[in-house]
């Protein structure tokens, strides 16, 4: 028989009573209240400290920005509300007042580019804006407003956001078209363009070499990035860029192994484009002036110059653009007034491939067998024969697309009359306003002016018109848009529709009267509305006459629509006559601007009564500035 010892023994019943307490429900039930006490007082502790913490930092920056906020580049802890509006105001001012300052370098010269905010036109709408300041204000509301309002927790966690800084952006805008078409025009005064080597034909019919030219040229690109960061920030120091060599495609090295080439054809070669009974000569003379090589060292044809021939020769003939349907309201039934129809245009990127590759085989024929016997020279004398290649285009809108998208009536009509206008203004209302016809807006859609009317270059048809820079007259792209801007915005304000986005001009234009215009300038301002009907809206543009008008059909839900008249106020008289010397007329000789505006503010209140029974209200508030009249007066000689 086994003895235990005493001492094991003892060691075992103390070991089955700590297992029994710590087992026990109500050992666990006290350690548990224990804990939850522990918890519960540094959750209050914290709570105590955080919400002193939160009373000290409010109290201390009472009526000054909270440490850690900045406004662009420009740190405004501490600061008073007044003080960074002042500061803000100063800037800007001199922003609005001196613009913004380039200097561009090339080796000892320099020439300076100031590009001002706004350029004068020969009428309001002819104005244009390089840049814009925004609302800033909103910003520095916004930037005060940080870690003061929202619940405690909100405002606690925006506390913590400063710790490591937090950044509001100034809302400016920097008008890339505007400012690209300005930089154009300037830098083309200063830089050395480059050219190409290129072959030319002296007065006894010898095909020489012309060499080529050292250019220069701006990113132009990294100058508009630059300037939206200085702009963002309120920034009118002077800026510094450095001209950039810039190298010719091709060189005199790169065309002399095709001189023999070119004399052939200039002497043997004639190019013919044909398009049924049409057809069209390029002399070999003309068609060497057009040779040029690619980057795999081949000849061929200079693309942009065989662009220009067919669109201001054989386009202007062949060409038979498709049509949309044109409707009409009749008996309360939408009908087709006039039926659409397929058309035929030139396929130019085809056919002029097709005359670069003619010129490619041509020339391989030619370094195969050299022209040194009679049949060579007998064939030589055969036309190079193009057929025009033809593309089918189909109507944007038919009869079958409203039945397809359940299109049934007129549910808004606009009109404006551009009576007066210049030939240019016309021409780039009748390109915007075709970009718009037979466009489809879906329901829910946000219908944007800038992105359906698209990129505003003269590729895309549009050309200059005339603003006044310093003393000269010089030309802006796009003049007229505004025309388009301004016809769909009261489209949308008789078809009852929310408006999501509309500026109105800098001043009062005579076309529109104030208070129900708009302008457009990509990206911003826009005007942008949207489709709430809950059906398919079709657009469709027309001009008759000096009439832009616009029509939008789709499916009438029974909302009526009240537009107040515009309520005026705040009349500021316009400027005296602003007269500056110019050598670009005859001694004495004046060009004016058209007769000065006061500058008004005026209020429009928009109603629209939706079928559910609710109310929708907006108010546009339009701010005009003073239309000063500026005559340019020839200088004496």
């Amino acid at each position: 028989m086994r003895l235990q010892h005493p001492v094991n023994t003892k060691i075992k019943q103390q070991l089955v009573h700590i297992l029994k307490l710590l087992l026990s429900p109500r050992v666990w039930f006290r350690r548990v209240v224990f804990f939850l006490k522990k918890r519960q007082l540094m959750l209050l502790t914290t709570l105590v400290v955080t919400l002193g913490f939160v009373s000290f930092f409010e109290y201390t920056y009472r009526g000054q920005f909270y440490p850690g906020i900045s406004i662009g580049n420009i740190s405004i802890s501490g600061k008073t509300y007044t003080e960074v509006t002042t500061l803000l105001e100063d800037r800007g001012k001199v922003l609005t007042d001196t613009g913004l300052h380039l200097n561009f370098l090339d080796g000892g010269t320099t020439k300076e580019i100031v590009i001002p905010i706004s350029a004068p036109g020969f009428n309001p709408d002819k104005s244009f804006e390089y840049f814009s300041l925004g609302e800033w204000r909103k910003t520095v509301d916004e930037a005060y407003r940080y870690g003061r309002t929202g619940s405690f927790w909100q405002r606690t966690k925006e506390h913590a956001h400063l710790i490591r800084g937090t950044r509001f952006l100034l809302p400016s805008t920097l008008y890339e078209v505007a400012v690209e078409s300005f930089l154009s025009r300037e830098l083309e005064l200063f830089l050395k363009k480059a050219e190409p080597a290129r072959f030319a034909i002296d007065k006894n019919g010898e095909v020489y070499i012309l060499p080529e030219k050292i250019g220069e040229s701006m990113n132009t690109q990294e100058i508009i990035t630059v300037l939206k960061k200085k702009l963002a920030y309120f920034d009118s120091s002077p800026e510094d860029f450095k001209a950039e060599v810039r190298t010719p495609l091709s060189t005199k090295e790169d065309l002399q192994p095709f001189l023999h080439f070119a004399q052939e054809l200039s002497q043997r070669k004639k190019m013919v484009f044909h398009h049924k009974t049409y057809s069209w000569n390029v002399s070999g003379t003309k068609l060497v002036t057009w040779l040029t090589i690619d980057a795999d060292n081949k000849i061929g044809l200079d693309q942009e110059k065989l662009h220009v021939f067919l669109s201001q020769t054989v386009s202007s003939v062949t060409n038979d653009a498709p049509e949309s349907s044109r409707f009409k309201i009749h008996d309360g039934i939408l009908t087709e007034l006039m039926p659409g129809h397929a058309g035929t245009v030139v396929d130019v990127a085809a056919t002029a491939q097709k005359a670069a590759d003619a010129i490619s085989g041509m020339q391989t024929l030619t370094t195969l067998s050299p022209s040194n016997t009679d049949d060579s020279q007998e064939q030589g004398t055969t036309p190079i024969d193009i057929t025009i290649e033809i593309t089918r285009e189909e109507p944007k809108v038919t009869n079958e697309t409203i039945g397809q998208y359940n299109i049934h009536d007129l549910v808004g009509l606009s009109k404006t009359s551009f009576k007066g206008s210049s030939a240019d203004r016309i021409k780039n209302i009748k390109v915007g306003a075709e970009k718009l016809n037979g466009r489809l807006i879906a329901p829910g859609e946000e219908f944007s002016a800038v992105d359906a009317i698209g990129y505003v270059t003269e590729e895309a048809g549009y050309v200059k018109e005339f603003v006044i820079k310093e003393n000269k007259s010089v030309k802006e792209l796009g003049g007229g848009l505004c025309q388009i801007a301004t016809t769909l915005f009261r489209l949308a304000l008789n078809a009852g529709l929310p408006i999501t986005e509309r500026a109105n001009h800098r001043y009062v234009v005579g076309y529109y009267g104030p208070g129900l215009d708009a302008t457009i300038y990509g990206p911003h301002p826009d005007l942008r509305f949207v489709n709430d009907t809950g059906n398919y809206l079709l657009l469709q543009s027309r001009v008759s006459g000096t009439d832009l008008i616009f029509e939008l059909y789709g499916k009438n839900d029974g909302r009526e629509v009240r537009i107040s008249e515009p309520v005026l106020s705040n009349r500021i008289p316009a400027p005296s006559t602003k007269y500056i010397p110019t050598a670009d007329l005859l001694p004495y000789a004046e060009k004016c601007s058209e007769t000065p505006r006061d500058g008004i503010t005026a209020n429009v209140i928009y109603r629209v009564a939706l079928p559910n029974g609710g109310i929708r209200e907006q108010i546009f508030n339009s701010v005009y500035q003073p239309w000063q009249k500026i005559c340019l007066i020839g200088a004496p000689r």
